[in-house]
């Protein structure tokens, strides 16, 4: 059997006195889809940020590609292969599109991946997403679903094997919504695993294979789309009993 790309093995992580992660085990394989919901504070913030290395868990472990990262600094996880986009996005509003993107091609890139001609390759992963158009124009003067786009481009810049989507498609219109989707799908066929956090659900049903899903920090269900629609416990989760 072959050896999961991402695997998170009994993760607790703490805030003081309160358990935002208990006991969590997750696995991510090599160019999988993976869904990641639950409630408002169920834990799926706390637990990507443990992963892509934003926090350190109390106990537990977090294996990437059969190596132990779990004390491995953020920009550390983001060179062997983790790149995560945020809900909000912050690009520099004052450069250009291809300079936004230059950043993590040219310092979250490990030394011997970077790329000979930056440019180029920075105009290739504008290509992808849809804005080489762009290009020139200052991150600051683009609109809702630009910046949505710009914030995956420099994510994908890093060159990742696992893309972290935090809810790249929240408040955006069901057209731009089927945009990003399509864009994640062109993604995803590269053979990068994706780990989709999205609370709007036909986004979640139509593009993941397997979703997990988490509640007041455990996980309460792990299984398909189908499986986890008619999930007794899910249902009482977002629904109450």
């Amino acid at each position: 059997m072959t050896a999961p790309l991402l695997e998170v093995t009994d993760l607790t992580k703490r805030f003081g006195g309160f358990t935002a992660l208990r006991g969590v085990a997750l696995s991510v394989g090599e160019g999988e889809r993976l869904g990641l919901i639950g409630p408002n504070g169920s834990g799926k913030t706390t637990l990507i940020n443990c992963i892509s290395g934003l926090l350190k868990a109390e106990e537990g472990q977090i294996h990437f590609d059969g190596r132990d990262i779990s004390g491995q600094a953020a920009h550390r996880r983001t060179r062997l292969g983790i790149a995560r986009s945020f809900q909000i996005p912050k690009p520099f509003a004052k450069m250009s599109v291809l300079e936004n993107v230059r950043v993590p091609l040219e310092y979250a890139v490990a030394a011997d991946q970077r790329a000979d001609d930056p440019v180029a390759a920075a105009h290739d992963v504008l290509q992808l997403v849809g804005l080489d158009h762009k290009a020139g124009a200052l991150a600051g003067t683009l609109n809702q679903i630009e910046l949505r786009k710009l914030e995956l481009t420099r994510a994908l810049a890093a060159g990742p094997r696992l893309l972290i989507s935090d809810e790249a498609m929240a408040g955006l219109s069901s057209a731009e919504v089927d945009e990003i989707l399509a864009l994640l799908f062109d993604v995803n066929e590269r053979r990068i695993a994706i780990i989709m956090i999205e609370h709007i659900m036909r986004a979640v049903m139509g593009f993941c294979e397997r979703i997990v899903v988490l509640d007041a920090g455990t996980i309460i269900a792990d299984g398909t789309p189908t499986e986890i629609q008619n999930d007794a416990a899910v249902e009482r989760a977002y629904l109450g009993d």
